[in-house]
């Protein structure tokens, strides 16, 4: 289990070195520039530009290009190619470093997502509203259904602003990975501890739990609280979530937090998430399809669609 972690974190490799939590020799920024790591979908909007300055900001640091994406739809005339030629040059000339615009023809979550994949980029980036057409049974926005299907990390912008201020150097990031104690959760973990690599970062490591069926599950007699964990409770909870995030994982600060919740768990980690005042929210994602969405639902949709800061979906790596 140990060395199925390490693989993981690996696998979401920013320049960290899996096994000490260092930066690895030969990944400071700078070494490697040109290289595409982040990928930025942009339809020219004013939140794709917030998030495209996010995109450059990451991508200097690490040393790194920047691929600033355009999708128009198939029957769309070939325009907008002189805008996003000026937006890449303005980014290239302010960061310094490489940007490649690249106009793609088809559905934008689908192109970004293949050319992700295609480029072997380590983040792709986008902002928090954007369109296509659709069919009645297709869900969500465009960011959505990116994160959905996504097999590198998305990171979805929402106030730019402090997460180009803490790319820059300019303070830390206060980080929530929301977790359960699954594999999709310890693959989210590993990418949030990673970020050290781009800049300073406080981590808090939160889970919602289901009252009723802890005390049940620790023998605690009735009445059950409604809104607390009974103490020794809380403790044993916190005990075994701390045990559960050092699997693995590289060695780091991070505070820990477990939170009854009755309902749906999404509505309660964002609520968490302004409450703690966190910058960025990172979940795992189950990248479950179609009908089983409906039914089974997504804590990582839900948290996309409802949440009022920027957000980042994990998947496992390939």
């Amino acid at each position: 289990l140990f060395a199925r972690y390490r693989r993981l974190a690996r696998g979401l490799d920013l320049g960290l070195d899996a096994a000490t939590g260092s930066r690895r020799a030969g990944a400071a920024p700078g070494e490697r520039a040109g290289v595409v790591t982040v990928v930025c979908g942009t339809d020219l909007s004013d939140s794709a530009a917030r998030a495209a300055r996010v995109a450059a900001a990451i991508a200097r640091r690490l040393g790194r290009g920047l691929s600033l994406v355009r999708v128009r739809a198939a029957d769309e005339p070939d325009g907008g190619t002189t805008s996003l030629d000026a937006v890449a040059g303005a980014l290239r000339e302010e960061f310094g470093i490489e940007v490649t615009p690249m106009t793609e023809a088809g559905a934008p979550d689908e192109a970004l997502v293949g050319l992700a994949s295609k480029l072997q980029a380590r983040l792709l980036v986008v902002g928090p509203i954007g369109a296509r057409k659709q069919s009645r049974w297709t869900l969500g926005s465009v960011a959505e259904r990116v994160a959905q299907t996504s097999s590198v990390p998305v990171l979805v912008v929402r106030d730019g602003s402090k997460l180009e201020a803490w790319a820059r150097g300019d303070g830390a990031l206060r980080v929530m990975v929301g977790v359960e104690l699954t594999t999709e959760s310890q693959a989210a973990l590993a990418w949030a501890r990673g970020l050290e690599v781009i800049g300073p970062s406080e981590l808090l490591v939160a889970q919602i739990v289901w009252p009723a069926d802890e005390h049940n599950r620790a023998g605690l007699a009735a009445p059950i609280p409604l809104d607390h964990l009974r103490p020794e409770l809380e403790q044993s909870l916190r005990s075994r979530l701390e045990e559960w995030a050092s699997i693995g994982q590289a060695s780091g600060r991070a505070a820990f937090m477990v939170k009854p919740g009755w309902g749906r768990v999404d509505s309660h980690l964002m609520l968490l998430a302004e409450e703690s005042n966190v910058d960025l929210l990172v979940v795992g994602t189950h990248q479950r399809a179609g009908i089983a969405r409906l039914w089974q639902g997504s804590v990582s949709r839900s948290v996309l669609h409802g949440a009022p800061m920027s957000v980042a979906c994990i998947p496992l790596p390939p």
